[in-house]
């Protein structure tokens, strides 16, 4: 049969061998289950748990060189999406690159395909190798990671409110605050100038956010509405209310990659999508059960994902509000969630004290990091994905290394609780709100 039953007893040994290969290749029309390959004599069984039942739920037909990798344990396929992974020790090889995310046939038989829960167990016991194969590869490049030198204060400038929001406009030039007085306050970042000071009928301003292609400006307001103002004369041009729109106060704002979308999410336990100049939301994500506390699209705008009141964070399918993941794991309200530039992880942090990192494809946990500083407000990305900064309660600045979750440097850096982080574009300034009414920009350059 083939190698895993050469492996327990041999072909020719094993009673039931020919008899299993030749249901199979008759359920699969003579075919492999991932490539298609039609010649017979390249084909064989591969048991899917070696020590399991020698029948059709425990077997698929594969090339025979598909078979030794899955058998292996560098070839394994998803239970629920049927999708093939590939280790990273074949996932770059040229025969087999192409097969990743591939899809597994199913012979149209029902009685003919493998059990899925069977198929499950082997695709975790391989993502547990993987994990494990990474840990060991990191400790192994440590050494080659970069650092980050320690963050050094550039200037602290006076907002006259509490911070609740920061963000830096996509060429760095500018950093917006959002604050509890009701403003959206637009800084000069190279030397600190107030530029604007916008305002609206808001009520507090709860998050901030610049579109990518540096036009507009949005903020999220305790009165149940999403303001946008004109970035060249500070003229207000959308306001998002009403009836179709948010019934709570708006928690979080954030622009799609290409400017031409903004996400919010309300304590009326749900996210809305909104486009410039239409008055209600074209989609409403409402499947939380608490506040949407924060927002962010992935950096391709193919996703948005949701953190909660609830627990809960929510990876969305921004096209058509498709549900795609529901990660779970905190044990208090999510306040942050944020895409790495690459969208392979997603980071969430909240009133637990934790910050959990995500790989996306699939929903798995990374790993955990617990800074034991009380409630975690904000988290943020570098550019360059290699670090994430954490703002909280304790009034400290944590910036930690994605690669292995090493705490790099913990600053402490406000009077009061740090609510909101953000990086320049650059990477080489971090700025930090807080409810100390300060906005603080942080050099992350080497000296000398």
């Amino acid at each position: 049969m083939l190698s895993s039953i050469n492996q327990r007893a041999g072909v020719a040994q094993h009673p039931h061998a020919d008899t299993l290969r030749a249901a199979l290749l008759s359920a699969y029309g003579g075919q492999c289950a991932i490539t298609g390959c039609a010649v017979a004599a390249a084909l064989q069984v591969a048991l899917i748990d070696l020590s399991g039942p020698i029948e059709t739920s425990n077997a698929i037909l594969l090339r025979a060189d598909l078979a030794r990798l899955f058998n292996a344990g560098l070839l394994a396929v998803d239970a629920i999406s049927l999708r093939v992974s590939l280790a990273v020790e074949i996932a770059d090889a040229p025969d087999y690159a192409a097969l990743s995310d591939a899809l597994l046939r199913q012979p149209a038989r029902i009685a003919m395909r493998c059990s899925r829960q069977i198929l499950d167990a082997h695709y975790r016991r391989f993502l547990l190798r993987q994990r494990a194969a990474a840990t060991r590869r990191s400790v192994a490049d440590l050494v080659a990671m970069p650092t980050v030198a320690s963050p050094k204060l550039l200037r602290a400038l006076a907002v006259k409110s509490w911070v609740n929001s920061v963000a830096y406009s996509s060429d760095g030039a500018l950093v917006a605050t959002g604050s509890w007085d009701g403003v959206a306050r637009v800084w000069r970042a190279g030397d600190g100038y107030l530029l604007h000071a916008l305002q609206a009928d808001l009520g507090e301003v709860n998050g901030i956010s610049f579109s990518p292609d540096g036009r507009w400006l949005a903020a999220a307001g305790r009165n149940q509405i999403v303001q946008v103002w004109r970035m060249s004369d500070g003229a207000a041009v959308s306001s998002f209310r009403g009836p179709d729109g948010h019934s709570g106060a708006v928690c979080s704002v954030c622009f799609s990659p290409d400017s031409a979308s903004i996400a919010s999410g309300s304590w009326d336990h749900s996210a809305c999508i909104w486009r410039i100049g239409e008055s209600a939301p074209i989609r409403r994500l409402s499947d939380h059960g608490g506040a949407v506390n924060s927002v962010s699209f992935s950096p391709s705008g193919r996703l948005i994902a949701t953190g909660s009141h609830d627990r809960q964070v929510r990876i969305w399918r921004a096209a058509d509000g498709a549900l795609l993941n529901t990660l779970h794991g905190h044990t208090d309200a999510i306040f942050s969630v944020a895409f790495s530039r690459d969208g392979r992880i997603l980071a969430s942090a909240g009133t637990d004290g934790s910050i959990r990192l995500w790989r996306v494809a699939d929903g798995i946990p990374l790993y955990t990091l617990q800074s034991n500083s009380g409630a975690v407000f904000s988290v943020s990305f570098s550019p360059d994905g290699t670090h994430l900064a954490s703002g909280d309660y304790s009034r400290s600045v944590r910036i930690w290394r994605v690669h292995d979750g090493a705490l790099l440097h913990t600053i402490p850096a406000h009077g009061e609780g740090v609510t909101s982080l953000a990086y320049s574009p650059d990477g080489l300034s971090l700025a930090s709100g807080s409810f100390d009414a300060a906005l603080k920009i942080w050099s992350l350059q080497a000296e000398g």
